[in-house]
């Protein structure tokens, strides 16, 4: 699996939002798998304090 498409399914997995997917990809696109793997945190941790 290349590193967009890991790096997609790390976004899914971590419960970013389908419409999202596309614009971050574009964002981290230059970054590695694994740099982009100890940089983003599960979408529920990030949004979890938000009201």
């Amino acid at each position: 699996m290349d590193n967009a498409r890991k790096m997609e399914q790390l976004l899914r997995d971590y419960g970013y939002p389908e419409e999202a997917i596309p614009s971050l990809l574009k964002e981290i696109g230059t970054l590695s798998y694994e740099k982009v793997e100890k940089l983003i945190m599960p979408y529920h941790d990030i949004t979890a304090n938000k009201s």
